[in-house]
């Protein structure tokens, strides 16, 4: 779903506005108590909400598409942001960024795995 999230940019490229665009990836936030609520084995509340494992899935199905879709236009529209002679700039730095992230996020989740 990530990939067709990205890939759903070349269709539709909404919200064209940084600020809209912030407060769509601040909202992700949502994403957190859906999955904790979700009933997973030796999650921590084993009275979930969302007791079918089919809730895990449409909350992961929707997660991961915006992820895709809004990263993807952070980065087609970050560019645009900075005046014409550092938009180069600016997408290495952000290129740099979304590696690093993912490089840490998939280091610490070996560190998380291990401690528990």
């Amino acid at each position: 779903m990530d990939w067709i999230g990205r890939s759903f940019t070349a269709v539709c490229m909404w919200p064209r506005r940084p600020v809209l665009l912030l407060s769509l990836a601040i909202a992700r936030v949502v994403f957190i108590p859906l999955f904790v609520f979700c009933n997973v084995r030796g999650g921590l509340y084993p009275d979930a909400p969302f007791l079918h494992d089919a809730w895990y899935m449409v909350f992961m199905v929707a997660f991961a598409f915006s992820n895709g879709y809004l990263a993807t236009l952070c980065m087609c529209y970050g560019p645009k942001q900075v005046s014409s002679r550092d938009a180069e700039t600016a997408g290495a730095v952000m290129a740099f960024f979304l590696a690093l992230g993912l490089a840490l996020g998939a280091g610490l989740s070996f560190l998380i795995k291990f401690n528990v």
